[in-house]
């Protein structure tokens, strides 16, 4: 069964503002502003693995606007690094652009990393309580506990290039 048939899409909160899921569909959108959001977060480059199923970030735009959502694209390449301009980009949402946001990328793990590595240099919240919001919402983070640490003091380097933090 193609992805884009799946069933079953269901966003997973992490806070109150922010919630990851698998990829987003256009039919998804009215469902997606009815439950609250206000922006759509595209985590994924275009192309990926499953590019038949996967709506190019220039197409879903504009059917994402159309909708009444604001549309953000941070591309981070499934298994890869995540680049310095990511993680400052999504530190910027956190720290400025307060609306409900849904992320979404082809697991929704890969969303709720770069979250917490943005939030944790935007020093919006702790790096323990990143990784209490995560544990909440049935994920992990104890491979990024140091990242976390180290960009909540803003040090060098601004991107994360380990093994373990690139296990998507």
């Amino acid at each position: 069964m193609p992805i884009s048939e799946t069933p079953n899409f269901q966003p997973i909160e992490i806070t109150p503002n922010f919630s990851v899921t698998t990829q987003v569909f256009p039919k998804h959108l009215p469902q997606i502003r009815k439950m609250g959001f206000v922006r759509v977060l595209n985590v994924r480059p275009d192309n990926e693995e499953d590019r038949e199923d996967q709506l190019p970030s220039f197409l879903l735009e504009p059917l994402v606007i159309k909708t009444g959502l604001q549309y953000s694209h941070i591309p981070v390449i499934s298994g890869a690094d995540f680049p310095e301009m990511a993680i400052r980009a999504m530190a910027h949402l956190c720290s400025h652009e307060q609306q409900k946001t849904l992320a979404f990328c082809l697991s929704g793990i890969r969303s709720l990393r770069l979250w917490a590595l943005g939030s944790a240099l935007s020093g919006q919240e702790l790096p323990e309580q990143i990784q209490l919001y995560a544990e909440n919402a049935g994920f992990k983070l104890s491979q990024f506990s140091h990242h976390l640490q180290r960009l909540s003091k803003s040090q060098a380097p601004i991107y994360v290039t380990d093994d373990l933090a690139n296990m998507i």
